[in-house]
C-alpha cells in the first residue's frame, strides 16, 4: 500500500517533519490503525522483510465521574471518528461553530503528542523496527528510529563491494550516517566527492574513447554527458546532480538537503548498480566460456 506517512517514516532523516492535513489524514489513520505494511531490511534476519505495525491504542476513563473504569480503543479509529463527526469539511460547513480543521481534539492530544510506531517482522515477531514521532499542532516530526537508517542502509553497500573502492564505501557510509543523524549539508560534501571519483573511474573505463584534454577542461556536467555508455542513462540525461550537491553545500537549507538526500544517494547507487550488473555479466560470460571449453575438450 502506498502511504505517504509510511514513506515519510522510512525515508526521512531525524527532525524532518510532515504536515498533517485533511488531504492526507486518511493515510495517517490507516497507519495508526496498523493497516499499512512496509518492506524494509531486517537487521536480525539480515534480509529484506515485510513488517506490520501494531495498532496504537489509547486509554481513557469512563463513567459519570470520569474515574470508574479505564478502557482502551484504537487511536486510528478514534481519529477517524473525530474526522467524520467534527472536523471534516462537510461537517464544518454544516456547523459554523467549528472554524478550523484539526486532526485531533484535546481528549487524545496527550496520546498523540509522542507516539511509538512499532513494526514487527513477518518472519520473527521478536524482530522490531521502531519509530518515534512527535506530533504537535498539524505536523509530525520524526525524532527517533531503531535500527537507524545507517544500520539498515549499510548492508545495501555489500551488493556493490566489487565495484566500489574502500574509500568511497567508507565515505558513502559517513554520508548516510550524517543524514541518519539529521545532518543535511555535511552529508552532501561526501556525496559530491564520491560522485567526482566515480566520474573519473568511468573515464578510466572509457580509456581512449574520450579525449583526455577535452575531458579535463570540461565542467562536471559536461564530463557526465561525455561518459554516455559508461554511466547510467538517467544520470547522463539529468546532469544536474552535481549542481544539486554543490548548491546543497553552499546554499540550500538543512531541511532542503535532508529532503533531497534519498534521491541524490540513489543516483550514486544507480552508477554502482550499473557497474555491478556489468561485472556479473562479464563473470557469467567467463564462467560459461570455461564450461564450453571444458565440454569441447572432453568430446574431442
Amino acid at each position: 500500500m502506498d502511504n505517504m506517512f509510511a514513506t515519510f517514516l522510512q525515508t526521512a532523516g531525524l527532525y524532518d517533519f510532515k504536515e498533517i492535513c485533511e488531504d492526507n489524514i486518511t493515510d495517517l489513520i490507516e497507519l495508526l490503525k496498523g493497516n499499512v505494511k512496509i518492506s524494509a531490511y531486517c537487521k536480525e534476519c539480515k534480509q529484506e522483510r515485510v513488517f506490520s505495525m501494531k495498532p496504537i491504542e489509547y486509554y481513557f476513563e469512563t463513567g459519570p465521574e470520569g474515574n470508574e473504569k479505564i478502557s482502551c480503543a484504537s487511536l486510528g479509529e478514534k481519529i477517524e471518528l473525530l474526522q467524520n463527526m467534527i472536523f471534516s469539511t462537510k461537517v464544518r460547513q454544516e456547523n459554523s461553530s467549528v472554524e478550523e480543521w484539526k486532526w485531533i481534539n484535546w481528549q487524545i492530544a496527550d496520546t498523540t503528542r509522542l507516539m511509538k510506531l512499532e513494526y514487527i517482522c513477518s518472519m520473527n515477531e521478536e524482530h522490531h523496527l521502531d519509530y518515534i514521532v512527535l506530533a504537535t499542532d498539524n505536523s509530525m516530526m520524526k525524532i527517533g528510529q531503531y535500527p537507524s537508517i545507517a544500520d539498515m542502509t549499510f548492508p545495501e553497500l555489500d551488493a556493490y563491494k566489487h565495484v566500489i573502492s574502500k574509500e568511497d564505501r567508507k565515505e558513502l557510509g559517513t554520508a548516510i550516517g550524517l543524514f541518519a543523524s539529521g545532518v543535511g549539508a555535511g552529508s552532501y560534501v561526501y556525496l559530491r566527492r564520491i560522485l567526482e571519483r566515480l566520474v573519473y573511474q568511468a573515464k578510466e573505463a572509457a580509456a581512449d574513447a574520450i579525449d583526455n584534454e577535452m575531458f579535463e577542461q570540461a565542467r562536471v556536467a559536461e564530463k557526465i554527458k561525455m561518459l554516455e555508455g559508461y554511466l547510467p542513462d538517467i544520470l547522463v540525461k539529468n546532469t544536474t546532480i552535481y549542481g544539486i550537491l554543490s548548491k546543497g553545500i553552499h546554499e540550500l537549507s538543512e531541511e532542503e538537503c535532508r529532503k533531497y538526500f534519498p534521491v541524490v544517494k540513489e543516483c550514486i547507487y544507480q552508477i554502482l548498480g550499473m557497474w555491478e550488473s556489468l561485472r556479473k555479466r562479464q563473470a557469467d560470460e567467463v564462467a560459461l566460456n570455461k564450461a564450453l571449453n571444458a565440454i569441447t575438450t572432453s568430446i574431442k
